[in-house]
């Protein structure tokens, strides 16, 4: 149903060797910040196994105790916990291959005006929409080339063997090159999806 990654293991074993905590659990609920039926977010905290709640379940995965609610045990599926860590937060976090794929936050016309060559139009939406739209789940895109109406690009990080990829570039990536740049009629993603080692969903 779940699984724990070696690195949240680890991570797991280092507070408890720290005593931190005697005996681990995962406590998993939704943090409810999200009203959409598939763009959900997770919560999540290591508790001593006494701090089970009446409402909770709870489950073994390979040695380690997870708590869950009726909701999200329905929820996570074929989901992950794994630990991360970056330059400004570190934690516990849910890789769900359920959830919406991220989609670039759209910034009226207005407020970014589109000069120059086609490339450099290009790559002035790819900068200031396209990719701070998807920097928060470890994504990110470059051009590769301009050639007539086509662009080709790549995705990296998160975006990289990411399963929601396709919707991604459709949804998203795609209507928002095509408001700024109406020129663009193709749009080609030349990623090797296959060598992703983070993706954000798996």
């Amino acid at each position: 149903m779940i699984e724990i990654s070696p690195a949240a293991r680890n991570r797991i074993q280092e507070l408890v060797d720290a005593e931190v905590v005697q005996s681990p659990a995962l406590r998993i609920t939704l943090d409810g910040s999200d009203p959409s039926a598939t763009g959900r977010a997770y919560a999540i905290s290591l508790v001593d196994k006494a701090d089970r709640l009446r409402t909770e379940i709870a489950v073994n995965v390979d040695g380690i105790r997870v708590f869950l609610n009726l909701d999200t045990s329905n929820l996570l599926s074929g989901a992950m916990v794994d630990w991360t860590e970056g330059p400004e937060a570190a934690g516990f976090q849910v890789i769900d291959p359920n959830a919406a794929p991220p989609q670039p936050t759209p910034r009226p016309a207005s407020e970014l005006p589109i000069s120059g060559p086609l490339a450099e139009r290009v790559q002035q939406v790819i900068d200031e929409v396209i990719n701070p739209g998807i920097a928060a789940h470890g994504g990110f895109v470059e051009m590769v080339d301009v050639s007539d109406d086509a662009l080709y690009i790549r995705m990296g990080g998160g975006c990289q063997g990411c399963s929601a990829s396709q919707a991604t570039l459709r949804l998203g990536i795609e209507r928002m090159v095509r408001e700024y740049v109406p020129e663009i009629t193709e749009i080609v993603d030349v990623t090797d999806h296959e060598s992703g080692v983070t993706p954000f969903y798996s």
